[in-house]
C-alpha cells in the first residue's frame, strides 16, 4: 500500500510540475518523468506488458518526437 501511495505521490507531482513549468523542455522531461511513473504503476499493479508498452511508446518514441520539435520551436531558440 505504502508504494502505491508513493507512486502515485510521484505521478501528480510530476503532473503538477509539467503543467506550471514556464520553460517548455523542463515541461517535457517532467511529463517523460510522469509516463515513467505511470509505468511503474502499472508495473506495481502486475501488468508488465502494458508497463513496457508505456515506455516503448510514450516514453521512447512519442516523447523523443515531443522534445526533438520543442529543441527546434522559435520559442526555445529565443528564450537563449
Amino acid at each position: 500500500m505504502i508504494v502505491f501511495l508513493i507512486i502515485s505521490a510521484a505521478i501528480l507531482v510530476t503532473a503538477l510540475l509539467a503543467a506550471v513549468s514556464k520553460n517548455l523542455l523542463h515541461s517535457s522531461l517532467w511529463l517523460v518523468f510522469m509516463v515513467v511513473s505511470v509505468a511503474a504503476m502499472f508495473f506495481y499493479l502486475g501488468n508488465i506488458f502494458l508497463s513496457m508498452v508505456e515506455v516503448l511508446v510514450y516514453a521512447g518514441a512519442i516523447m523523443t518526437l515531443i522534445l526533438t520539435s520543442v529543441m527546434l520551436s522559435r520559442r526555445y531558440l529565443d528564450e537563449e
